[in-house]
């Protein structure tokens, strides 16, 4: 079919939106998020058609009419919340890296918004993809794509009264209760103030519409297929404990229907039924609380566990409470959701976890999806939580536990896995320094929000640098040596102050702690690194080492400077000249005029000095109406030279008092030079310049 008569109502029956609106649409979002391509896709039987595109199509294997199965794509997993909607880096994402398409489309960076009809229906996704990963992407850019979405949803209509669009969807549920055609992955439970974790929800996940599980179970059981499914997902749930974390516990949701359907002991037999904990759902009524205690008493007795789920979602949860007597009590995340900003909620998820701990249950808090939220959570007195802002639901050969490999084989390295990430991702999201992952090369993997207030870029911006290009000049050869150091086996870490040129182009000086994080085998992976703003610290240090080394009255350097960079031409092996200046006079002005003129006149003379010599050249306040030139020329005519400018800078006009007098003043000058190799000390240059200070004294005091 041309692409121009494209259908993306995506039925002969819908009316059609124009496939230059969509393609503009997707245009925007592509060239907004900076990625290669964007398609829309339609989804029909278990298949993703793409129905428009926009972008490279060459970039990536997609093309328009495209089909594909959905229970081996992206979109699936976003839906069902295995996938997060933005996918920044897919080699980075234990699923993404897992799944055959990332490597057959060669899709480094992934977004995926579905696309809801006017009448709420899942009927396609926009979906925006590139083969490079891009570090930068976040919730701004998902937003963006979100608005593409909905727009496009609100041209697409659902299907006529008179079709039944179930037919085929029955038929796939059939095949999938049929054949166990589905995915079982696991959610983590945290420990809220600990962040360690403590056990692992069982989820069930389905290759066809609908989709989402509480949705296809719904369809299940009007089919009269729910306890078929349920018991089919328990006996593979059970299955895979074994592969799980010893220390971890797994809990798995159950109707009332299904915990009375299944044959506990046989199953339980293959098991320690102490990693068990069933969550009982409150959406279906308990006809006979009797009957069902009487089939999970036995396994309790053998350690099995009970919770409640969705407590506080209605009534009935409370009821389940009161007769089940769970182990665990999970308050719903209708509560949780808003609960750091929501007086109410917390009074009512407080008073839960307080009613939990009377009868001796431990209290789960789901749906956590902020860091505000955990933070309530724990404030509120509840000991675990679950959500994505946690982690997602994966399978479980993902982060639990490294998978078998060939003798001699290599595993492939993890850098983040479901029992490690989230207090990593809570110490990098959260911390009041700096902090950074840094690739082999010198590539910003990941920046917290504090790096970036503190040097002023953005993560898009930050995503597309290395640390190499922000480093200040004359500090990079250290770096990269300490760098070289590390990833040669003779250090692990390493500190260092360093200058960075922030995005304004000012210097900003940062302590720099840097950790070389390995892989399996001792392979170096990547750096983590602190880095804290030092700015203020290194300018308290200049000006106090600024005060020391500065004549209070007349702002020049002072005696001690003055040796000091003595000391460091000397010890350097360079030569160098000295000008002993001496102001005629000078007694003569403090008694006829008081100090404050003295100091004026002190204040001047430093000043004029300064204007008669080189940059590089110091002038310094030797003691009392004694100055001291320090100067890089050794030959006597240069000196004789340098003495002449100071002299004619003096005598330019004459110095007027604070009483409104002029007064003209008069150096004599008095000038020696140590040139390498000669044997001579400091102190016999500024002995040899001293007395020729007086020499040139004495000599103007002769009469002629």
């Amino acid at each position: 079919m041309p692409l121009d008569q494209v259908n993306l109502g995506f039925t002969a029956e819908r009316p059609e939106i124009p496939v230059d609106l969509a393609r503009t649409l997707l245009g925007v979002v592509r060239q907004r998020l900076g990625l290669d391509i964007a398609w829309l896709s339609s989804f029909h039987d278990g298949m993703q058609v793409i129905e428009v595109l926009d972008g490279a199509a060459d970039a990536l294997d997609v093309s328009p009419g495209q089909r594909s199965r959905l229970s081996e794509s992206y979109c699936v997993r976003v839906i069902d919340g295995r996938l997060p909607a933005v996918i920044p880096d897919t080699a980075a994402n234990q699923i993404t890296a897992a799944l055959p398409i990332t490597s057959v489309a060669n899709i480094g960076a992934y977004v995926g918004v579905p696309v809801l009809s006017q009448s709420g229906a899942m009927v396609g996704m926009v979906c925006v993809a590139s083969q490079q990963a891009k570090p930068y992407l976040a919730d701004d850019d998902l937003r963006v794509v979100k608005q593409v979405a909905d727009l496009i949803g609100t041209l697409v209509d659902t299907p006529p009264r008179g079709a039944d669009p179930t037919a085929e969807q029955r038929k796939a549920i059939r095949r999938v209760v049929c054949d166990h055609d589905f995915e079982v992955v696991f959610q983590a439970l945290y420990d809220a103030e600990t962040g360690r974790v403590v056990g692992v929800e069982a989820l069930s996940r389905f290759p066809c519409e609908p989709f989402q599980p509480d949705a296809f179970f719904t369809q299940a059981a009007l089919l009269g297929l729910d306890v078929e499914l349920e018991t089919a997902i328990v006996r593979r749930v059970l299955s895979l404990i074994p592969q799980l974390p010893a220390d971890v516990f797994v809990s798995m949701n159950i109707s009332p229907a299904a915990a009375l359907a299944v044959p506990w002991s046989d199953l339980l037999a293959q098991i320690d039924p102490a990693r068990l904990v069933l969550e009982i759902t409150e959406h279906d009524a308990v006809p006979d609380y009797g009957a069902l205690d009487e089939v999970l008493e036995p396994c309790r007795a053998r350690g099995m566990r009970l919770a409640v789920d969705d407590v506080g979602a209605g009534f009935a949860s409370f009821s389940h409470v009161l007769e089940l007597a769970p182990e665990f009590v999970k308050i719903d995340q209708s509560i949780i959701r808003h609960i750091d900003v929501d007086d109410a909620r917390r009074r009512l998820a407080r008073a839960i976890a307080e009613f939990a701990g009377q009868i001796g249950a431990a209290v789960v808090a789901e749906g956590v999806e902020t860091q505000g939220e955990l933070d309530a959570v724990a404030a509120a007195g509840i000991p675990l939580a679950q959500g994505y802002h946690l982690g997602r639901p994966q399978p479980h050969g993902h982060g639990f536990a490294p998978g078998p490999t060939a003798v001699g084989a290599e595993p492939t390295p993890t850098t983040v896995d479901l029992l490690g990430e989230r207090p990593f991702e809570l110490a990098l999201a959260h911390s009041p320094i700096g902090m950074a992952v840094v690739g082999l090369d010198g590539t910003f993997l990941r920046t917290n929000r504090a790096l970036r207030s503190m040097l002023g870029y953005s993560r898009r911006t930050l995503a597309g640098m290395t640390f190499q290009e922000i480093t200040h000049p004359d500090d990079l050869d250290k770096d990269l040596a300490l760098v070289n150091d590390c990833l040669t086996g003779r250090r692990r870490s390493y500190r260092m102050d360093k200058r960075y040129i922030a995005a304004d182009g000012h210097v900003v000086w940062c302590a720099l702690t840097a950790v070389l994080v390995h892989a399996t085998r001792d392979r170096p992976l990547c750096f983590v690194s602190q880095i804290v703003d030092v700015t203020a610290d290194r300018l308290r240090e200049a000006e106090l080492a600024r005060r020391a080394a500065t004549d209070p009255l007349t702002a020049i350097a002072n005696r001690s400077a003055g040796w000091g960079r003595l000391e460091d031409l000397d010890a350097s092996g360079a030569g160098y000249g000295v000008l002993f200046c001496d102001i005629e006079r000078f007694k003569s002005v403090n008694d006829r005029c008081g100090h404050h003129a003295g100091d004026h006149l002190l204040v001047e003379v430093a000043a004029r000095l300064l204007a008669a010599v080189d940059d590089d050249d110091l002038v310094a306040r030797w003691g009392g109406d004694e100055f001291l030139v320090i100067t890089d020329t050794v030959d006597d005519a240069g000196l004789a030279r340098l003495a002449e400018r100071i002299t004619a800078q003096l005598e330019r006009a004459p110095i007027t008092l604070p009483d409104g007098t002029d007064t003209r003043i008069a150096l004599t000058i008095g000038y020696a030079a140590h040139r390498p190799g000669d044997g001579r000390g400091i102190d016999a240059v500024l002995d040899d310049a001293d007395q020729a200070m007086y020499d040139q004294r004495r000599s103007a005091s002769l009469p002629t």
